[in-house]
């Protein structure tokens, strides 16, 4: 990586990227993507605790996707640090089509080698009838790129999802994407990239542990 001292560290945009919350119960075992599914108390309690630690901060915009449990998280930042949070849908999570809504059993037993398939290539794999990693980071970057323009020199935090933080991570550290599912991403934790006048994207941090206690490991989530 390059190491330019050129680079004044005061013009750069810095973008925290946080996981949204828990979601309910019912989902567990099962995969939703892109579906609006509700957070478990539980996860609307992690943003309600974890919200007041940026106060203070220079962050001075809140975004989130257009799906509930993330714009939950960024309503907490918000109010905290009196801003209006804004929502765009192209940092929503990855569709999986056909999959939506199924456990890994039901998968696995409607299409037989799908899930292995997925694993092996998600870069390109559209068995599901949804999104790629390809695709979803052809969705998420150019959002991406309009945030660090119209925010260049500043600090600016988005509540989103495991996937799109990890095809965006992947992307700039040239991560192969089979090996990006190892990439731990859990609930509520921080990975922060910075973005020099010049367009270099540095990451400082991937899934930076937070002051909020879990009451569980996350172990890293292949699929949502």
């Amino acid at each position: 990586m390059s190491t330019d001292s050129s680079r004044n560290p005061d013009s750069r945009f810095r973008i925290h990227l946080v996981r949204h919350g828990e979601v309910s119960a019912e989902w567990k075992g099962k995969i939703y993507g892109g579906l609006d599914v509700e957070l478990s108390a539980e996860g609307k309690q992690r943003f309600v605790d974890l919200a007041p630690c940026a106060i203070g901060s220079p962050i001075r915009a809140v975004y989130s996707s257009a799906l509930s449990r993330a714009i939950h998280g960024a309503r907490c930042f918000a109010e905290v640090l009196s801003l209006e949070p804004v929502q765009d849908a192209r940092f929503n999570e990855i569709d999986r089509g056909h999959w939506s809504g199924l456990s890994t059993e039901e998968i696995e037993r409607r299409w037989p080698g799908g899930l292995e398939a997925y694993k092996a290539a998600p870069g390109s794999y559209l068995g599901h009838g949804g999104e790629s990693f390809d695709a979803l980071r052809e969705r998420t970057l150019p959002a991406l790129e309009e945030l660090a323009q119209r925010h260049a020199g500043e600090e600016v935090l988005l509540v989103c999802h495991a996937q799109v933080i990890r095809v965006l991570v992947s992307g700039f550290l040239n991560i192969p994407e089979a090996e990006s599912l190892l990439l731990m991403l859990s609930h509520g934790g921080i990975t922060t990239l910075d973005r020099f006048h010049d367009g270099l994207w540095v990451v400082q941090s991937v899934n930076a542990p937070t002051p909020v206690p879990s009451t569980h490991l996350t172990l890293p989530t292949l699929l949502p």
